[in-house]
């Protein structure tokens, strides 16, 4: 087991090693409940119960889709009467049932759940789930739907890509000729679905798509699956809808609040394992500029036979995506800004957070050591460093194919017949070796 010796908290990273992973919402995965049953009008069988799955989640191994569904809890379907937030259902009922919706809301105007072809058509096939979402204004309990992820590592930041929306048939079949609630739409009506991001601190971000809306003498309605852009949003810890509709009076809107959902699409970041990171010092005086005073790491994960002095300091740094440099170390148990690299401690993890400016690694005694760097991502990318010292006796073999002729080589393969007189890495006999 390897040790950590750091009690500072660690931090995501924002380097050049970030990559974007782009999960979607599959709602054949469900993991609360762990299976989804329909009744002979394609509505989950569970859709009134407020005690059990006020949220529901969907996902695997690489991340979790919460959705909110009857966030007020206990009490809140008024013993089996209403529901609001999102209800898996399936079918794809078109059927305009002209004011008999109490029960009949698990349609869909695409005609079934989205289905995203190899080459990116978007067709719909009704023996595949959706969402039937309703937007409640009254809900206590915070937005009625709200959607959250959260990944493999447990982090809950992510960047909302997109989603799959189309129309519901209340509304459409409503703004199209009335309902007895809201009136048919007239020139210059709209109903609209707005998403909300919401960071860290609270602060939002909107955009919005319109999903029925007269204009020039015509009624237009999204009535296939259409793509819902939500990258605007930037970087969020959740995204909730509201609606908004043109036909509204002093109670809220008369337009039927609800929509369908599909394919929710959110990006995290996969951060592969050390690539970007960088030993940094001319190993016995700070001088991040000097022209040996970097090790790049070979395939970024290790560094095996470097001859080091009694006193010589390095520490680890990355690349953020400006070009920056993000500086990482570690503090002992006493406070001290390094580490000393002893036999005692040989072996053993450091773990290196970022913003230790002072924190540097010593070594005490002169000789060859291996260094490895491993990103941590159940510690949000933190870096765990592990130093080992070879057995002077011990035969060593690196990754380099040279022979032992007493030549000098740098890392791009040139030869030098006598040792060097830049300062860089170079391998000689066999061994990397840093002249300063």
């Amino acid at each position: 087991m390897k040790k950590i010796f750091t009690l500072t908290a660690a931090v995501a990273l924002a380097a050049s090693a970030a990559m974007a992973n782009v999960i979607t919402l599959d709602l054949n995965k469900p993991m609360n409940p762990t299976s989804l049953e329909y009744n002979e009008k394609g509505v989950w069988t569970e859709c009134y119960d407020d005690v059990n799955y006020t949220w529901l989640e969907f996902g695997d191994e690489n991340g979790v889709f919460g959705l909110s569904h009857l966030i007020d809890g206990e009490g809140a379907s008024w013993g089996g009467y209403y529901w609001d937030g999102f209800c898996p259902a399936i079918g794809g009922d078109q059927t305009d049932y002209n004011g008999d919706w109490t029960t009949n809301f698990g349609g869909c105007m695409a005609g079934g759940g989205c289905v995203i072809g190899e080459d990116g058509t978007v067709t719909a096939d009704p023996t595949k789930p959706y969402l039937v979402a309703y937007y409640s204004s009254w809900a206590m309990e915070g937005p009625s739907n709200q959607v959250m992820f959260v990944d493999k590592d447990g982090n809950t930041t992510f960047k909302p890509v997109g989603v799959y929306v189309c129309n519901h048939p209340w509304p459409y079949y409503g703004c199209l000729h009335g309902d007895g609630f809201g009136r048919a739409f007239e020139e210059g009506d709209y109903f609209e679905l707005i998403a909300h991001g919401v960071d860290a601190d609270g602060n939002e971000t909107t955009t919005s798509i319109n999903l029925v809306e007269f204009t020039n003498g015509e009624l237009k309605a999204l009535n296939d699956w259409t793509f819902f852009d939500l990258s605007s949003l930037g970087e969020v810890e959740s995204v909730y809808f509201t609606m908004n509709s043109t036909d509204s009076g002093a109670y809220g809107m008369n337009t039927a609040a609800y929509f369908c959902m599909d394919k929710f699409q959110a990006e995290v970041p996969e951060i592969e394992d050390n690539e970007g990171f960088f030993l940094v010092g001319d190993f016995n005086s700070w001088n991040q500029t000097a022209a040996g005073g970097r090790l790049a790491f070979d395939e970024y994960d290790n560094l095996e036979g470097v001859e080091l002095e009694a006193g010589a300091e390095f520490k680890v740094i990355a690349f953020d995506e400006d070009g920056s440099t993000i500086w990482f170390g570690g503090q002992d148990d006493n406070n001290v800004g390094y580490f000393l690299l002893n036999n005692d401690l040989m072996g053993q993890g450091f773990m290196c957070v970022e913003g230790n400016s002072g924190a540097n690694f010593r070594v005490e005694e002169a000789g060859t050591y291996n260094i490895k760097l491993d990103v941590l991502r159940d510690f949000g990318g933190a870096v765990l460093m592990t130093v080992t010292k070879e057995d002077p006796n011990a035969i060593n073999t690196v990754g380099v194919d040279t022979k032992a002729d007493n030549a000098y080589y740098n890392l791009q393969g040139v030869k030098f017949n006598s040792k060097p007189n830049a300062a860089g890495i170079y391998i000689h006999n066999g061994k990397k070796v840093i002249i300063k």
